[in-house]
């Protein structure tokens, strides 16, 4: 069985073509939200597929812990009888052929753990950027999506160190704990990975400048409550990186990644003109 597991916050404009895609290829699908405030958790709720949405509620930011929720997501796939699960972000998703990839999962036993590419749309849906790893991943580079062995001892980290090395960095630096965001690999599934570049995960945050730039400083600021010490032109300059042109190249997007029956359920718009 395989079993989707997502985390989300406040997103309505892609969660049904999300949605709808797993729907057509997973057995079921769990979701976190992080404190919606639009009808995220009301759409989650209205598939079939979704067996469980488990609400935390609007809380401090500074106690959020990326990881600790990806780790209830584990929690929540294996209660409902996962053998792999599907780790995705709402505003992602594998193509079409997948479909025809799980077929051959019952095959793969020598692998605890399954990557895949992953390409970003730049303001529209019809072209990626190619300039930078950033836009165009490779799947020994990607975070997520990831197809993970639910047999596995699966523990996921804040990439940041054990508590030794976060106690260092708090005693010389001030940096906190929390918040976290971002996550390390999970433990527990050792070196049986397969890396799958012939199928493609398309991240739809870079089509609307408006959701990114939020997003952008909204991780500014975590990042600066965080680690201190970084100074407001390293803040700035982080920032600015994830909606910098320079050097930009683009290619088109193969019609094949897209659902093409769902693709009219994404908000691609903003109105913002720069």
């Amino acid at each position: 069985m395989l079993v989707a597991a997502l985390r989300v916050k406040n997103e309505a404009w892609v969660i049904k073509y999300t949605l709808s895609a797993l729907s057509e290829f997973v057995d079921k699908i769990v979701v976190v939200d992080d404190g919606s405030t639009d009808d995220t958790v009301q759409v989650c709720k209205s598939f079939p597929k979704v067996v469980e949405v488990c609400c935390k509620g609007l809380r401090d930011e500074n106690l959020v812990d990326e990881a600790k929720d990806w780790n209830l997501m584990t929690e929540l796939a294996r209660k409902h009888g996962a053998e792999w699960i599907l780790y995705t972000d709402a505003d992602e998703m594998l193509e079409p052929a997948i479909k025809n990839f799980l077929r051959k999962l019952p095959e793969l036993t020598q692998y605890n753990l399954i990557r895949f590419r992953k390409v970003s749309p730049w303001k529209r849906i019809d072209v990626f950027r190619t300039d930078k790893a950033r836009f165009d991943h490779k799947a020994a580079e990607t975070l997520n999506p990831i197809i993970v062995r639910a047999g596995c001892r699966i523990i996921w980290h804040d990439g940041r160190g054990n508590w030794i090395r976060k106690l260092a960095k708090r005693i010389t630096r001030g940096e906190r704990t929390l918040p976290s965001l971002g996550r390390g690999y999970p433990d527990g599934v050792g070196d049986k990975v397969l890396n799958v570049d012939d199928l493609v995960s398309v991240h739809f945050n870079h089509l609307s400048m408006e959701r990114l730039i939020r997003k952008q400083v909204f991780y500014a600021l975590v990042e600066k409550r965080m680690k201190p010490y970084r100074s407001r032109d390293e803040i700035v300059q982080w920032v600015s990186h994830g909606w910098s042109e320079e050097g930009i190249t683009l290619e088109p997007i193969k019609p094949e990644w897209l659902w093409q029956d769902y693709v009219h359920l994404i908000d691609q718009h903003d109105g913002l003109k720069f």
